[in-house]
C-alpha cells in the first residue's frame, strides 16, 4: 500500500510536469480557481486500487491527503465526475506513456484484444460473449449458406435485454507480450461500436510508446484489410487469423496480400507467432481478478477509462 501511494504521486507529478512543459500556460477565467487536475487523477487511481464508491474515496483522499501531495480536498461529486475532464484523462494517458518506457527498446510485439468491464455483478462478460456466439453459429447452421458469408459481426455483446444503464464498459487493450504491460486502451460504454472501432486509438497509443513495433497480434475479428493495412503502414507485421473465405485477391496497400502470402508460404512459423496472442487474454484475465468490484457510473457513463489500476 505504501510503494503504490508513492508510485501514485510520483507517476502523477511526473506526468503533470511533461504535460504543463509542452503546453502552453491557459488564462484563468472568472470564478473560483479549478480543482488540480493532477489531484483528481491521483485520487481516481487510488479509489481503482481501494476498489471503493466515490463516497468512500473522498474519506480515502482526507486520509492519504498528505502522503499523495494533494493541496486541497474536494468532494465524491468531483470525484464522480473527474473522467469528464480532458485534462485529467491527458495525464491518465501520459502515465501509460511514462510506464512503457522501462521497456522501450525490448518489447517488439504486442497482442490486442476486446474485453468489457462489467458495471454490475450480475453480469458476467465471457458468458454473454459466449451466448452471443452461440446464437451465431445457430442462426448460420439454419441458413446453411456455405458460400458467401458474410463478414464476421465485430460486436460486442449486450450486456441485457431490459435497456438499462447497468452493463460494461467495453475496451480493446494492446499488451506486450513479452513484459505484459498494457501499452494502448480505448474504452467504450457502446456495445454497437465494436472492436475494430476502438482498435485504432489502442494501436496509436502503442505506436507512440514503441514506435519500433515490430509485430501485432489478434484474433479473427481484426483479421480485415483496413486493420492489416494500418498496421503495415506502420512497418509492422500483422498476424491476424483470416477467415476462412478469404482470398488473395488486393484491395489498396499490399499489406493484406503480403500477411495471407507468408501464412501460405510457412504455416507453422505464423501460427508459432500468431499464438502469442493468448497473452493479451491472459492480461484481460489478471485485471479482472485483481480488480473485480463493478466499474463505477462514472467511468461507464463517460465512456473513458474505468478503471487504470
Amino acid at each position: 500500500m505504501i510503494n503504490y501511494l508513492n508510485n501514485i504521486r510520483d507517476l502523477v507529478n511526473l506526468a503533470d510536469k511533461r504535460i504543463k512543459e509542452r503546453t502552453p500556460p491557459r488564462k484563468r477565467g472568472p470564478g473560483r480557481p479549478p480543482t488540480d487536475p493532477a489531484d483528481i487523477a491521483k485520487t481516481l487511481l487510488l479509489q481503482t486500487y481501494l476498489e471503493s464508491s466515490n463516497r468512500l474515496a473522498e474519506g480515502f483522499l482526507l486520509l492519504f491527503q498528505e502522503k499523495l501531495g494533494i493541496s486541497s480536498s474536494f468532494s465524491y461529486k468531483t470525484i464522480e465526475r473527474g473522467y469528464d475532464r480532458d485534462r485529467v484523462n491527458e495525464i491518465l494517458d501520459e502515465i501509460i506513456a511514462i510506464t512503457n518506457e522501462s521497456v522501450e527498446g525490448k518489447e517488439e510485439t504486442f497482442s490486442f484484444d476486446g474485453t468489457g468491464f462489467s458495471a454490475s455483478n450480475k453480469e458476467n462478460y465471457a458468458d454473454k460473449r459466449q451466448k452471443q456466439n452461440s446464437k451465431k453459429r445457430n442462426k448460420k447452421a439454419k441458413s446453411a449458406i456455405s458460400v458467401g458469408e458474410d463478414p464476421a459481426d465485430d460486436s460486442f455483446p449486450e450486456s441485457n435485454s431490459t435497456g438499462t444503464k447497468k452493463g460494461f464498459s467495453y475496451a480493446v487493450l494492446g499488451i506486450g507480450v513479452r513484459h505484459k504491460l498494457i501499452s494502448g486502451i480505448s474504452i467504450s460504454p457502446n456495445h454497437s461500436v465494436g472492436e475494430t472501432t476502438l482498435f485504432p486509438e489502442a494501436f496509436d497509443q502503442t505506436l507512440n510508446c514503441h514506435p519500433n513495433l515490430d509485430s501485432v497480434l489478434g484474433d479473427g475479428i481484426y483479421g480485415c484489410r483496413w486493420i492489416t493495412n494500418l498496421v503495415s503502414e506502420n512497418n509492422a507485421t500483422p498476424y491476424f487469423l483470416p477467415r476462412s473465405n478469404v482470398t488473395f485477391k488486393s484491395k489498396g496497400p499490399l499489406g493484406w496480400y503480403d500477411m495471407l502470402y507468408s501464412l501460405w508460404e510457412d504455416p507453422h512459423e505464423w501460427l508459432e507467432n500468431y499464438h502469442m496472442r493468448s497473452i493479451s487474454e491472459t492480461v484481460n484475465s489478471m485485471v479482472k481478478c485483481r480488480f473485480g468490484a463493478a466499474t463505477r457510473g462514472n467511468g461507464l457513463n463517460r465512456g473513458r477509462r474505468p478503471r487504470r489500476g
